[in-house]
C-alpha cells in the first residue's frame, strides 16, 4: 500500500500517527475507493489502494451507506492474509469526501463469547435434564418398590414351579436394569443421593475384583494392580464402585473375546489415578470427542449413558477424566481424584465373616410413611408376613400425628412427601421416639439435609434388603 495518501492537512498532521494505528486502517472516498492505508492494513492484506473497501467483505458493502451517513461500527467477516475473520469496522468522515475506516479484530473475542453462550446452554440443559431426572427416579423408582418387592415375595411362596420362578428372576431382573439406568441418568445430571466419606481406593477396587472377574470372559486376562498405597480420598463408595464398573464394561465391550484389560492404580500428584487400559479395537478422534455425551453408543443394543455416569460422578468428587485412543491400538482412560492429605484411610469393618441373622421381625411396631399408595401396601403386607406391627400414613402431617400420638419400635420414611418431608420429621422423630431408630428411603433424594437418619435405603429395594437394614439399626441402637 505504500504511504498513505494525505488529501489535506489534517491527514498531513495526523501522518504519524496513522501509521502508528496498533488497527488497521485505511481512508476511502465516498464511493469505497481506498486511496490510503497504514502499515497494520496491508500487513492483514486488506483492500489496497485502488480497490473496493468491501471487495474483502459483501457484508460490508451492505451496510457500507448507513456506515458513512452514522460514522459508526458493525461487525462483519472479512476475507484476510488469516482467512475469515470476524472485525469491528468504524468509520469516521473527515469532510463529504474522504472517511477513515478503522479495523479491529474480534475473531477471539466473539469465540470465547460463543463458547460461554454455548457452556451456559449446556448447562441449561444439563439443569433442565436433571430436574428431569430427579422426577423421573422419584415416580419411576416408586413403583419398581412393587415390582422388585413384590417379585421377591413371591419367591417365597412354597410350591412354585421352576417356570414360575425363571418368570420372577426375569421381571426382576428387568426391574434392576431400569434401576440402573435411571441411577446412570442421575449420575450425568448431577443429581441425586451422593453420601461422601473418608475410605482407601486402593482397597475398594481389590474388594471389587470379583465383581470384575465375573465380567471379563475367560479368554480376556484382566490384570489388576493396586500401588497408590494406602491414601486417603473423599468420596461416595458405592458411586466410585459404579465408575470403576462401567469403565470395565466398555473396555470389555472394546476387546471382545479376546485381549487383555489392566485396571491399575498409582499416585500422581497428590492425586489417586485410576487407569483403565485395553488392547481393543480403540476409538477414532471424532467418537473419542463424544463418547461421554448423553445416549451416544457405537453399539445399537446399548443405551450411551454409562460413560455419561462416570463423567458425572467424576466432576462431582472434585476429579478429572482423560482419555487416549488410537484406532486398532486399544484406549487409556485415566481419572484423578484428589487425595486428602496426611490422612490415614479408616479400615473398613468386615462384614462377611460376621452377617446379622435373618429373622423375622415379630412384634416389632413399625411407623410406614410413604405418600404412594403401592409402597405402603406392598411394605405393610410384607412387614405383616414376618410377624410385624406395621402403621401407615400417606403423607408428612398424617406421620407427624402418629409419632406424637404413638409409640413405636422402628420409624420408616420417605424422603418426598408432601405436607413434611421425610428431613423434616426426623427431629420429630427424635423428639417423640427417643432411641427409637429412623430410616429414610426414597428413589431421589439430592443430599442428606440437618440430622443425619440411622439408615437410608433406596427404592426400588427387596423385602430381604429392607428387613436387613431395621435389623441392622436395631443392632445398632442396642449396642
Amino acid at each position: 500500500m505504500g504511504r498513505p495518501f494525505c488529501p489535506n492537512r489534517l491527514f498531513v498532521k495526523v501522518e504519524g500517527l496513522f501509521e502508528r494505528l496498533p488497527v488497521a486502517a485505511v481512508v476511502v472516498d465516498r464511493a469505497g475507493m481506498v486511496i490510503a492505508g497504514n502499515v497494520a492494513a496491508e500487513r492483514a492484506g486488506l483492500p489496497a489502494v485502488g480497490a473496493r473497501v468491501w471487495s474483502a467483505s459483501p457484508q460490508l458493502q451492505q451496510w457500507w451507506d448507513q456506515l458513512v451517513a452514522d460514522q459508526g461500527a458493525t461487525d462483519v467477516e472479512v476475507e484476510t492474509r488469516a482467512g475469515k475473520r470476524i472485525m469491528r469496522v468504524a468509520t469516521a468522515r473527515e469532510d463529504d469526501h474522504h472517511v477513515l475506516v478503522c479495523f479491529v479484530d474480534i475473531t477471539q473475542r466473539v469465540g470465547r463469547l460463543a463458547e460461554q453462550m454455548l457452556q451456559k446452554a449446556g448447562n441449561e440443559r444439563l439443569e433442565a435434564l436433571g430436574l428431569v431426572a430427579g422426577g423421573v427416579a422419584h415416580e419411576f423408582n416408586n413403583q419398581l418398590v412393587s415390582v422388585v418387592s413384590e417379585a421377591s415375595l413371591l419367591r417365597e411362596e412354597e410350591g412354585l414351579s421352576q417356570e414360575t420362578r425363571d418368570a420372577i428372576g426375569r421381571i426382576d431382573g428387568a426391574a434392576r436394569r431400569m434401576t440402573q439406568l435411571t441411577r446412570q441418568l442421575l449420575a450425568f445430571a448431577g443429581r441425586g443421593r451422593f453420601v461422601t466419606a473418608l475410605l482407601d481406593p486402593d482397597a475398594l477396587v481389590v474388594d471389587t475384583r470379583p465383581r470384575l472377574a465375573r465380567m471379563v470372559p475367560p479368554s480376556v486376562a484382566l490384570e489388576l494392580g493396586a500401588h497408590a498405597g494406602p491414601v486417603a480420598i473423599e468420596a461416595d463408595r458405592s458411586l466410585l464402585r459404579q465408575v470403576i464398573l462401567d469403565l470395565v464394561e466398555n473396555a470389555v465391550e472394546a476387546v471382545g473375546l479376546k485381549g487383555t484389560i489392566e485396571v491399575i492404580t498409582r499416585l500422581v500428584d497428590d492425586h489417586w489415578e485410576l487407569e483403565i487400559h485395553d488392547d481393543g479395537v480403540g476409538m477414532d478422534d471424532a467418537t473419542r470427542g463424544r463418547m461421554f455425551d448423553p445416549f451416544f453408543s457405537t453399539k445399537k443394543d446399548h443405551r450411551g449413558l454409562g460413560l455419561s455416569a462416570v463423567l458425572g460422578i467424576v466432576r462431582r468428587l472434585g476429579g478429572d477424566i482423560a482419555v487416549t485412543s488410537q484406532l486398532g491400538f486399544g484406549t487409556t482412560v485415566r481419572v484423578h481424584l484428589p487425595i486428602v492429605p496426611g490422612v490415614v484411610p479408616p479400615r473398613r469393618r468386615n462384614t462377611t465373616s460376621a452377617q446379622l441373622p435373618i429373622e423375622k421381625l415379630t412384634g416389632l411396631k413399625i411407623l410406614v410413611a410413604d405418600d404412594e399408595p403401592t409402597v405402603r401396601s406392598t411394605v405393610q403386607r410384607a412387614l405383616s408376613r414376618r410377624q410385624a406391627i406395621p402403621t401407615v400414613a400417606c403423607d408428612g402431617a398424617e406421620a407427624e400425628m402418629l409419632l406424637r400420638s404413638q409409640k413405636f419400635d422402628v420409624v420408616l420414611l420417605d424422603v418426598m412427601m408432601p405436607k413434611k418431608t421425610g428431613y423434616e420429621l426426623l427431629p420429630i422423630a427424635r423428639e417423640t421416639q427417643p432411641g427409637v431408630p429412623v430410616i429414610l428411603m426414597s428413589g431421589y433424594s439430592e443430599q442428606a439435609e440437618g440430622l443425619p437418619p440411622d439408615a437410608f435405603i433406596e427404592k426400588p429395594f427387596t423385602i430381604s434388603g429392607l428387613e436387613t437394614t431395621i435389623q441392622g439399626t436395631l443392632s445398632t441402637s442396642s449396642t
